[in-house]
């Protein structure tokens, strides 16, 4: 969690160096005149409380993308502002290079009912024959209504470019799970791709932090909601999400 911190505090510096030079202009030009940001977010996934090993993660191959759209609300004469909108992401997460492991379904029998889990397990020739994996991973896509609060250090500046500090929350709703496994066959690249939930947590909810200026910022979001539903990951795991990285605007 340390590393997460840091990561996070070296984003916000390099934030507030570019708003020493990005104070008069936005960095995609001018902005068309409508309310509110259409902003595209691009970032790491991490783990934390992870306790599972087999669960670890390859860094930069855990990444995700999100498009979403923020309608601001003056809050008085203040420096303030409320947003509110809608946005959809896609998250990624790989397997570290250790081994080749993939995410199924696992029925167990509690009592006298059987009952669904996820597990991990090696890909072994029964998935893909006499080939070699070469990435192994799994996704999730969700729909979220995101709200903010900002300060903006001038007033004048408010919602038009200016250098703000931001602090909000979202909840979000499961589209759909997937894992993708990329393995290499007889001198042929192939892919194996299968749609399922997962065990996935169905609703998440989460908090963020942000800092931004003139169309360009860094943002850090931590998931209070368990990746996978309670009692139902692998190894019952309990790994929150932690997403850091950097949004652009186009208007």
């Amino acid at each position: 969690m340390k590393k997460l911190l840091i990561v996070s505090l070296l984003l916000i510096t390099v934030s507030q160096i570019q708003a020493q030079n990005l104070e008069e202009k936005n960095t995609f030009g001018a902005r068309p005149d409508l309310r509110g940001d259409l902003t595209f977010s691009f970032g790491i996934n991490m783990l934390n409380r992870n306790n599972v090993d087999a669960l670890d993660l390859r860094p930069f191959g855990s990444n995700s993308f999100s498009v979403g759209y923020l309608y601001p609300i003056n809050l008085g004469s203040s420096n303030f502002t409320f947003n509110a909108g809608l946005s959809l992401s896609y998250e990624k997460y790989a397997f570290s290079d250790d081994s080749a492991r993939t995410l199924v379904y696992e029925p167990t029998l509690d009592g006298n009912e059987f009952s669904t889990n996820t597990q991990i397990v090696g890909i072994d020739s029964e998935i893909i024959g006499n080939g070699f994996v070469e990435k192994s991973k799994f996704e999730t896509n969700y729909i979220n209504l995101p709200i903010e609060f900002r300060y903006y250090l001038s007033e004048s500046k408010r919602g038009n470019g200016g250098f703000f500090i931001a602090a909000g929350a979202s909840i979000g709703y499961l589209v759909t799970g997937k894992t993708k496994i990329k393995y290499v066959e007889n001198e042929e690249t192939k892919k194996i791709k299968r749609k399922e939930n997962f065990e996935l947590n169905q609703f998440r909810y989460g908090a963020h932090v942000r800092v931004g200026i003139a169309g360009f910022g860094a943002f850090f979001k931590y998931d209070y909601s368990e990746l996978f539903n309670p009692g139902k990951g692998p190894q019952n795991t309990g790994a929150t999400p932690v997403r850091f990285g950097l949004s652009f605007n186009l208007f």
